[in-house]
Parts: C-alpha cells; structure tokens; sequence
C-alpha cells in the first residue's frame, strides 16, 4: 500500500508542476479564492501562493537592482 501512495502521490505531483507551468500567480488565486468559497482548506496552497508572490518579488528586485540582468533577459528571449 505504501508504494500505491508513493505512486499516487508523484503523478499528483508531477500534475501540480504541469499545472503551474501553464499557470500565472493570479490563476493560482482565483483557485485559492474559489477553494475558500467551496469551503475547502486552503492554507497550504496559500502560503504556497504567498512564497511565490515573495519569490517573484525578489526577482523583480533583483533585475531592478541589476538593470543589465533584464537586458540579457530581453536579448535571450
């Protein structure tokens, strides 16, 4: 039984990864936001969702900081 959970238990996660690769931050909110509504537990995915928004913030200012790191951005996209 503990293999069948660990089984179960990766595709969820490899479910999760494929979701957020086509997923902004403000669609994992609105999730959250009708989770709550539906009555769901939702913490865990909202502290998910605050240390995302933490971590796009820092990236932010971390290309402000270092304007040239969004130039190299821009040239490699």
């Amino acid at each position: 039984m503990n293999r069948r959970n660990a089984v179960l238990e990766a595709v969820r996660n490899a479910q999760a990864i494929d979701w957020a690769k086509t997923h902004t931050l403000q669609d994992l909110d609105d999730l959250v936001v009708e989770m709550a509504d539906l009555g769901e537990d939702v913490r865990d995915i909202a502290k998910l969702l605050d240390d995302l928004t933490e971590l796009d913030r820092s990236f932010v200012i971390g290309t402000e900081a270092a304007p040239e790191a969004s130039e190299y951005a821009d040239i490699a996209a």
